[in-house]
């Protein structure tokens, strides 16, 4: 699904990024280095909570979608190398980024690394897959919780949802949530997302508790 949909709500949801204190989290250099030594059978999302704890954790990056233009110009234009550099940047400034393995593995793959290219699209499959667990996302009172706005659209594209609308509200337990109505296309079958974010919204205002969330934004 393409990000702009989504993206001008969210993005003027959780406004500018500011430098702000760590968070507590389970130990995160223990469970990338994990990672990076080949096991993606790692609990993901314990990596992305405590990913978001560390004070490289940046939900708002601006240069989130440059990035992924950049990967995708450089494949379709067939310049392998460069797409490589840009992935590999963009992989050094967020590291979990599920859009960054997905190009990762496309990168790779073209340019004959199968081993490396596998890698990434698990690692891109697990951040995906551990966003909601079961019986999160469907009712108000379970959430998924997401640590960025990419990864609220990596989750709708990973499952082809269809876009229909979003905005903002208290959860039931008064957890900072986005509201997601979609279709999926293979039923028809209309549903309402729940996603908290949280996470996010307390790195942005330097909030380790539970973060307000703003009001709705309005009708265009």
């Amino acid at each position: 699904m393409p990000a702009h949909f989504l993206r001008p709500v969210l993005c003027a949801l959780w406004a500018t990024l500011a430098t702000m204190p760590a968070l507590a989290t389970e130990d995160y250099a223990s469970l990338y280095q994990r990672l990076q030594g080949g096991d993606t059978t790692v609990d993901f999302r314990a990596l992305r909570f405590a990913y978001a704890g560390t004070p490289a954790y940046a939900p708002n990056r601006p240069t989130m979608l440059e990035h992924r233009r950049a990967v995708q110009k450089a494949l379709s234009e067939s310049k392998f190398d460069v797409a490589a550099s840009r992935v590999d940047a963009w992989l050094a400034e967020d590291p979990l980024n599920p859009f960054a393995h997905l190009g990762a593995a496309r990168v790779f793959d073209k340019n004959g690394q199968a081993e490396k290219a596998k890698f990434h699209d698990e690692v891109a499959q697990g951040i995906g897959k551990s966003i909601c667990g079961p019986g999160e996302g469907q009712d108000e009172a379970k959430p998924c919780p997401v640590i960025s706005i990419d990864e609220e659209l990596f989750y709708l594209s990973m499952f082809g949802f269809k876009f229909e609308g979003q905005h903002g509200q208290l959860c039931s337990d008064g957890t900072a949530c986005d509201v997601i109505d979609v279709t999926d296309p293979k039923t028809r079958k209309g549903y309402v997302l729940y996603m908290d974010i949280s996470r996010p919204l307390a790195r942005l205002q330097g909030d380790q508790g539970k973060a307000e969330a703003p009001p709705p934004p309005p009708p265009p």
